[in-house]
């Protein structure tokens, strides 16, 4: 086989007769990697390879002439999250048994009378139309998120940042300032103005001041000439050029060095600039976006920022409100987290329990919407240990957020709720608590980690996880490390 050929795709089939499974691979090889199982328990374990479609058997007991088990494990494949397109086939085939694996989530039943060839055909054509109903949905999904209208909520403060993005945009050419704490999603802004305005079929040039060298920064942004300074070899074309009668995006400009200041200064004033090493002056058309987190008040005032160039980025000015001010936007934005992940073959989760909503509306979210996509995002990669499409309260990872950004533990002492605990669960979850934060201040470091909590050696530490984690797998989507080394542990 040609090395740059795309590779087979992954077929599991789930059937109690082991023959069948044998003649089934021998007759499938050519065009799949044929992964096996017999029951339900080795179909969950197979199912980690992440096989491209399943083929599986509707009775899973030969004893029983009612069983419909596959069935049952169709609806918990389904549950936990499993993508793939799964065909169901029965040497007992009938209608009605068709119409229930259908409403069930099967793509398609076959009989097992049919031939190997037929049988061959269906799993491709259902692979076939499988993948590309996905990357129709996945570019309709990425439609909407390049969408400059798709920026969610409803609030009060949000309907003003949507109102004053067509202002601007509609001029195209006034400089503006956007700000906002970190993750409340000011590059968005940008490139919503850019999509909407007059300048959208033009270059959208993004750059973040804080991650450009310092000694660098002045040529990144304007360009230099051949010989500039030692090491420049040929001619180098700045950032301000390549968003040429486009939009240029300067993300955390409060960093940018006092003696780039005042050319920038010049360039908002004038349109010209000169490239490093050159004296030649250039003009260029370009609308100038820029954005910072920090009290750019406060720097002028300490003298470490212009004063002149401040009141000049601040030629319009856009306030992003944090997340915190705008609780009755979480549930939108939750909904359409959940949409982007389903989107991308992620995840089957379709809503959120009030109590889990509740939850999410009375954190604080000191990283804003960012940290609200990754707290969702967490809870769909685990979600492969629910067996319910609905996110519970249970099963969102704030446990970990709350430990690590405030110094929560769990449960606060000697709080018991009317609905009771379950003690051997919560001391479960502590000792778990203690043993991630050990790891993440020793960078995983196993040898440092189980002396900083006083066990007797890397084995002990190994023993409780493995032992911990096994009694309460619902734990694990709360600690990332450990459920990597569990992992690992169950797989030796």
């Amino acid at each position: 086989m040609n090395s740059k050929s795309a590779p087979l795709p992954k077929l599991l089939i789930v059937d109690d007769d082991k023959h069948l499974l044998s003649s089934l691979q021998r007759a499938l090889r050519r065009d799949f990697v044929v992964l096996k199982a017999t029951n339900r328990e080795e179909a969950l374990r197979e199912v980690l390879q992440e096989p491209d479609i399943m083929l599986l058997d509707i009775r899973l007991d030969p004893a029983n002439e009612q069983d419909r088990g596959g069935i049952g494990l169709l609806r918990e494949l389904l549950a936990v999250g499993v993508s793939a397109p799964v065909v169901m086939f029965s040497a007992y085939g009938d209608v009605e048994t068709a119409v229930a694996c259908m409403r069930n989530g099967a793509i398609d039943f076959v009989q097992k009378s049919a031939g190997a060839e037929e049988l061959r055909q269906r799993l491709l054509t259902v692979l076939d139309h499988y993948r590309l109903s996905r990357q129709v949905i996945h570019l309709e999904e990425r439609l909407q998120q390049l969408d400059p209208t798709e920026i969610v909520g409803t609030s009060t403060a949000i309907e003003q940042v949507k109102q004053h993005i067509h202002m601007v945009a509609a001029d195209g050419v006034v400089t503006v300032l956007v700000r906002g704490e970190t993750g409340t999603g000011k590059e968005l802004v940008a490139r919503a103005i850019h999509r909407v305005g007059r300048r959208s079929k033009e270059p959208f040039v993004p750059v973040s001041i804080a991650a450009l060298n310092p000694n660098l920064i002045e040529t990144e942004m304007f360009g230099h000439e051949p010989g500039a300074y030692t090491g420049a070899r040929e001619r180098r074309t700045g950032f301000i050029e390549k968003a040429r009668r486009g939009v240029l995006f300067l993300d955390e400009v409060g960093d940018l060095p006092v003696e780039t200041q005042l050319k920038l200064l010049r360039f908002l004033e004038e349109r010209r600039f000169t490239r490093v090493g050159s004296t030649d002056e250039m003009h260029v058309d370009v609308q100038i976006i820029a954005a910072t987190n920090r009290p750019l008040e406060e720097a002028v005032a300490q003298g470490h920022y212009r004063a002149d160039l401040y009141f000049r980025l601040r030629g319009a000015e856009i306030f992003l409100p944090p997340l915190r001010e705008r609780p009755t936007d979480i549930p939108l934005l939750t909904a359409h987290f959940l949409k982007l992940f389903r989107a991308q073959g992620r995840t089957r989760l379709v809503s959120v329990t009030e109590a889990a909503m509740n939850a999410l509306t009375k954190y604080s979210w000191p990283g804003n919407v960012r940290e609200l996509k990754t707290v969702i995002e967490r809870t769909i990669i685990y979600s492969a240990y629910n067996s319910h499409d609905t996110i519970e309260q249970n099963d969102l990872p704030l446990d970990a957020f709350l430990a690590s950004v405030h110094g929560v533990r769990g449960r606060s002492p000697g709080i018991i709720g009317p609905e009771g605990i379950k003690l051997d669960l919560e001391l479960a979850r502590t000792e778990l608590t203690y043993i991630e934060e050990a790891l993440r201040l020793t960078a995983e470091n196993k040898e440092a980690a189980w002396k900083l909590i006083g066990l007797n050696d890397r084995f002990a530490m190994r023993r409780r996880i493995k032992t911990l984690c096994m009694h309460y797998p619902e734990l694990l989507k709360t600690f990332p490390t450990i459920y990597r080394l569990y992992r690992n542990l169950i797989n030796i």
